[in-house]
């Protein structure tokens, strides 16, 4: 009787959709239950009421957010999971948002406002072009003179600032210029190993809707992460072999982290840079979706060469950690002695 409830009634449809509102743990337990408890909620039509059937559709929602009580290291997991998930919607959101980078303008930019000869290169999110200048220009009156030409062609300028090395750059001149569409970084450099240079860098402007993208992601993520982890954290407390899908999780979430963490400080410095700040390097998906951290983000953090991870390794690590917590999901499936779920 319990499992034609749900095929036999003319609004059938309805009462699985309350039904698949429990997780699948409670209705392995409880489905008779529910059932019953539909049944005695049934209106003078023989049907649960409308909203008799929103209370247990809410009810079945509590449940699926409701973590193990008195288990505070799955509390814990689920709250990892909920910042991994959160992460990983950002990457997701952001990725989006880069759909909306416009145009890069053409590598001929680079021979109008640089002196000749010069030479230029453009993609979808980079634009480069380099030049000399002669021993007889200093480098301020060199970056001067692309500036105005930069103006005239429409773009605006900033003023021209000076940088003495002491930041580990060489001594240059530079300025920024910018339009709606795309930010440029000019330097002129009066002794790049003997040789007066100038370099221009152009990277796309941050669409509108990037940002809003990104916290729809971040939210969307943070729900799916709390979800994922409360269901795993179930699964595995009821699992037959605890202590090895617990490791195997453990060991999943320890790789991932680590390209969690670098992903989010990578965007956020993408995020608050202030105009010119910024270049290429930091635009957190410049090779396709990533989810790890930018080279640019690991050079400001002196993690380079002889570090113990390098920017490949990133790419990886979540794909080993999530397959990890994929296998201990499998290995905590439920006994064969559990209850038989439902029909929905």
């Amino acid at each position: 009787m319990t499992s034609s409830f749900a095929t036999a009634s003319p609004t059938a449809r309805g009462n699985r959709a309350v039904l698949a509102a429990y997780p699948a743990r409670i209705r392995r337990k409880h489905g008779a239950e529910l059932i019953d408890t539909m049944l005695e909620m049934a209106g003078p039509g023989g049907e649960p009421t409308r909203e008799a059937k929103g209370l247990l559709m809410l009810d079945g929602l509590r449940e699926r957010f409701r973590p193990p009580v008195r288990r505070p290291i799955a509390l814990v997991a689920a709250i990892v999971a909920l910042l991994i998930g959160g992460a990983l919607g950002a990457a997701a959101g952001s990725w989006l948002g880069s759909f909306g980078y416009a145009a890069m303008p053409d590598a001929a930019l680079a021979a109008r406002v640089l002196p000749a000869p010069a030479t230029g290169s453009t993609g979808d999110l980079y634009l480069q072009g380099n030049s000399g200048f002669g021993d007889a220009v200093d480098g301020r009156a060199a970056a001067e003179s692309v500036r105005q030409r930069l103006a005239a062609e429409g773009w605006r300028t900033g003023p021209l600032q000076t940088g003495d090395g002491t930041d580990g750059v060489l001594a240059n001149v530079h300025f920024s210029a910018e339009t709606d569409q795309t930010i440029l970084d000019v330097y002129a450099y009066p002794d790049a190993n003997g040789t007066p240079y100038l370099a221009l860098n152009g990277w796309p402007q941050r669409p509108a809707a990037y940002l809003p993208l990104t916290i729809a992601g971040l939210l969307l993520g943070l729900v799916a992460g709390w979800l994922t982890g409360v269901a795993l954290a179930h699964r595995i407390q009821a699992a037959g072999r605890p202590i090895v899908s617990t490791v195997l999780t453990a060991a999943g979430v320890f790789l991932v982290v680590p390209s969690a963490a670098g992903f989010v400080a990578s965007l956020t410095s993408y995020l608050t840079a202030g105009t010119g700040q910024p270049n290429s390097g930091h635009l957190p998906h410049f090779y396709g979706f990533a989810f790890g951290p930018t080279t640019e983000w690991m050079h400001s953090m002196d993690i380079g060469a002889g570090w113990i991870l390098v920017p490949s390794d990133f790419a990886m690590l979540p794909i080993w950690g999530f397959g990890l917590i994929a296998i201990a999901a499998i290995v905590a499936r439920p006994g064969r002695t559990d209850d038989k779920a439902i029909a929905t």
